[in-house]
């Protein structure tokens, strides 16, 4: 079995996060001690994967539908 680079996932530090989002290092070590932002641990490290940034964007910013009755 061979591992292509394109089956690879790149992983993150918080502080590469926080300086995609412009926020601080410790508002993403925050969110990841909230269980709002999951994250890989190895040993004392952190990292984040794509799949894990846009599905903590995804949750954080879904909207609910409304639906209005006939009499709205």
């Amino acid at each position: 079995m061979s591992i292509r680079k394109d089956d690879m996932e790149t992983y993150f530090t918080p502080e590469q996060v926080a300086q995609r989002f412009g926020v601080n290092r410790q508002t993403i070590y925050s969110m990841i001690s909230q269980q709002q932002l999951d994250a890989y641990t190895f040993g004392r490290s952190r990292r984040i994967t794509e799949r894990q940034i846009q599905e903590c964007l995804d949750r954080r910013y879904q909207r609910p539908i409304v639906v209005l009755g006939p009499n709205a």
